[in-house]
């Protein structure tokens, strides 16, 4: 997409500069080739011309700039999948907690024992509250309990 852009981009650029350029290009001409300077441009530029010098110049200049943003992408993807496996990973953790203490659990005791910060012990059980899998309720403390009603004994 990037390529296509830059065609077009080249294109009409060099339209609008064509009538500029064209006395500096032929006198840089003259002054090199001096009076055979015709010889080395045997036709009158046409729209087909600069379409054609326009695709070759956007291929050769956006086609690195495609190739780095695919390969940029590419990489935000894969920490963006790694991230998701590691969140996936500190719900099993939360869940297996939660089961060894009969379904109840605070972010204290996520934090306690993971490498978790309470702060985001505290998003993710907000985040599996909010799905509805876990209910809240406020102890007597003040302390935020979550509940996970599939970890208590003798529930089938």
């Amino acid at each position: 997409m990037i390529v296509f852009g830059m065609m077009i981009c080249i294109w009409l650029l060099s339209l609008w500069m064509q009538p500029i350029l064209q006395p500096y290009v032929e006198a840089f001409l003259l002054f090199f080739y001096g009076d055979r300077y015709e010889a080395y441009i045997p036709y009158e530029m046409t729209a087909l011309h600069y379409v054609v010098n326009a695709m070759t110049l956007g291929f050769i200049l956006g086609l690195p700039l495609e190739i780095k943003y695919k390969r940029a992408k590419s990489k935000g993807l894969k920490k963006l999948k790694f991230l998701e496996s590691l969140e996936s990973e500190n719900i099993l953790f939360i869940l297996s907690l939660a089961r060894d203490q009969q379904g109840y659990v605070t972010a204290a005791d996520i934090a306690s024992q993971s490498a978790l910060t309470i702060q985001r012990a505290q998003d993710i059980l907000n985040k599996l509250q909010k799905d509805g899998f876990a209910d809240l309720s406020v102890t007597e403390k003040g302390d935020i309990l979550y509940y996970f009603a599939g970890f208590t004994e003798g529930e089938e």
